[in-house]
């Protein structure tokens, strides 16, 4: 799979919360993964990781939406 970054900082180690659209179509986030929160049901094999509004913002906005 190739990734093309849609939004987050320019980071020296690119360990940086992200998001970005695969060549398949679909979107990876990448931010720190969330295991315990109140109304968070993960099925087997799913993950979920918490990035910032503005960063979903700037993602919607680089799609054109």
């Amino acid at each position: 799979m190739k990734l093309t970054k849609l939004s987050g900082p320019d980071c020296d180690n690119d360990d940086c919360p992200a998001v970005f659209i695969s060549d398949r179509g679909t979107i990876v986030v990448q931010g720190d993964g969330v295991s315990h929160a109140d109304g968070l049901r993960l099925g087997a094999g799913e993950q979920a990781v918490e990035i910032s509004a503005d960063l979903l913002r700037e993602a919607l906005s680089a799609l054109g939406g």
